[in-house]
């Protein structure tokens, strides 16, 4: 399931993957100690370039997988290397597109195992209707034993 959403998501770009670099790099040589924050990274996205490039929520999730999940931690062009490693590639097609084996079943075991799941819905409703009247006799009892009132027939 994790390997079908991830292969479902469209990598970004390498254009894409130098701005995030070139960015990351003039960031963390223009401050003091060489590490940055989220927040450095998205001040020098805004600053040097005429557009928005990034979110609130990329930035959140680049700083995430750089931290590797820490979060509120100041990072430096090191923590960021395996991130922006350019060999890296997609998982392989063969492991997304594998199907969970389905054993052939009889239509008598179909029809049982449907009739099982339709009496288990009953049960459950039923279940749900009677705690429903036992909740509110209960909360309508306890509100006359509060009020000082008899509880009528």
């Amino acid at each position: 399931m994790l390997l079908q959403l991830i292969a479902s998501l469209t990598p970004p770009s390498p254009e894409e993957m130098d701005m995030v670099e070139r960015i990351i790099r003039e960031a963390t040589a223009k401050s003091k100690d060489g590490r940055i924050d989220q927040s450095d990274f998205l001040n020098h996205a805004a600053s040097s370039a005429r557009y928005s490039l990034f979110t609130p929520m990329e930035a959140s999730i680049i700083f995430h997988f750089a931290g590797r999940g820490i979060a509120g931690q100041r990072l430096a062009l090191l923590d960021f290397a395996q991130l922006l490693d350019p060999r890296w590639r997609p998982p392989h097609e063969s492991l997304v597109d594998q199907k969970p084996h389905v054993a052939s079943t009889s239509i008598l075991h179909s029809v049982l195992h449907s009739s099982y799941n339709f009496v288990q819905g009953g049960e459950s409703f039923f279940v749900g209707v009677i705690h429903s009247i036992v909740s509110l006799t209960f909360s309508r009892v306890c509100w006359c034993l509060w009020c000082n009132h008899r509880v009528s027939n």
